[in-house]
């Protein structure tokens, strides 16, 4: 293994490899002109890769594809500091006194019973320092694991095992319904586990044909979904004169309909 001086001078000299990367005289011109905006997808393709090769348990590739992220990361540190707004000394900053103040029992004189109370106290002190008192504040949206399906498909589509169309996908997509729901009735856990992935992968191949982003279109309706919980937390005193946690189900739906009446959901136009 390497020691802490030896990591410290490869850290620097890979830093000073991004800026040259960056450079407007000999640098690369793919590097030059990515923004933040552009570099999103390749974070989401990138921490996919990781996961694979973590499942897979390989090491080596695992190691590279840290390396990956880590680029990523230091070329948009590169990008704002350009720009004059965060470098990767501020990012480094904002890690570290997040980790002390998040970690009292650590760095402090707090305490913990184990690690189900360390995540409970983190989410205590996320909530506190953001002003997050309502549990749809909490809901932070994570990306689903739709990526792979997603990048396979468009692989074998390039050697020609693909639909032609769109229209073509949906008797699979009927098909995999039908599958899923004899699964259901079946009452087969595993069963329903299975037909379940393979009625998700059907969609998903839809959408691509389609031109749809799958995760896009997860993300816009956990989003609405969450909007519409927001308002039924914003609006359940007035109308029931409870707090969200006390009202019955059926009065929850009332304020989720009076959501989708009122335009609640950032519905897509």
């Amino acid at each position: 293994m390497n020691s802490r001086q030896e990591i410290l001078k490869r850290f620097d000299t890979f830093l000073d490899i991004v800026a040259k990367l960056r450079a407007p005289e000999g640098g690369c011109p793919w590097d030059r002109k990515q923004t933040l905006d552009t570099m999103k997808d390749y974070f989401l393709e990138e921490c996919y890769e990781f996961m694979h090769e973590v499942t897979e348990k390989n090491s080596v590739k695992t190691a590279d594809e840290l390396g990956d992220i880590t680029l990523l990361v230091a070329l948009c540190a590169q990008i704002e500091s350009e720009g004059g707004r965060f470098d990767m000394g501020d990012i480094l900053k904002m890690i570290s006194d997040k980790l002390i103040e998040r970690h009292p029992h650590v760095f402090g004189n707090g305490s913990v019973a184990d690690a189900d109370d360390v995540i409970k106290k983190w989410d205590d002190i996320k909530r506190r320092k953001n002003d997050r008192k309502k549990i749809s504040d909490d809901l932070v949206m994570s990306i689903p694991p739709l990526l792979w399906a997603y990048k396979v498909q468009k692989r074998l589509a390039n050697v020609g095992f693909d639909f032609k169309n769109a229209e073509e996908t949906l008797p699979k997509v009927k098909e995999e319904f039908g599958e899923f729901m004899e699964a259901v009735e079946s009452k087969d856990k595993k069963k329903i586990e299975d037909e379940l992935g393979d009625m998700f992968f059907a969609l998903i191949n839809y959408a691509r044909h389609a031109g749809i982003n799958p995760e896009n279109s997860l993300i816009l309706t956990v989003t609405k979904f969450i909007d519409r919980v927001r308002f039924i937390e914003d609006n359940s005193r007035e109308h029931f004169g409870r707090d969200f946690k006390e009202l019955k189900m059926a009065e929850m739906d009332a304020l989720w309909e009076l959501s989708k009446k009122s335009g609640g959901g950032r519905e897509r136009k």
